[in-house]
């Protein structure tokens, strides 16, 4: 995916577009979206009214360790 630049809101939208294909965890975000502080355009993005829930998987690093991480899944139609 391009990155579309680094304002805030450059970040919720890429957010956005992803969590509308499906299921994103924090490393996807922060690795392919080029997010730096997911939960925080998560917030924002609930802020605006989008219905987005948080689940939690472990997830293993390159180094073998285990790390629990958020999944945000995109609700219903925006309230």
């Amino acid at each position: 995916m391009a990155v579309s630049g680094n304002s805030a809101e450059a970040q919720r939208g890429r957010l956005l577009a992803a969590l509308e294909r499906g299921p994103v965890d924090t490393v996807r975000a922060y690795r392919e979206l080029d997010i730096l502080h997911v939960p925080r355009r998560v917030f924002e993005l609930r802020k605006q009214g989008y219905d987005i829930s948080t689940h939690w998987m472990e997830r293993y690093t390159e180094a073998g360790v285990p790390h629990r991480v958020g999944v945000y899944v995109l609700g219903g139609a925006r309230s």
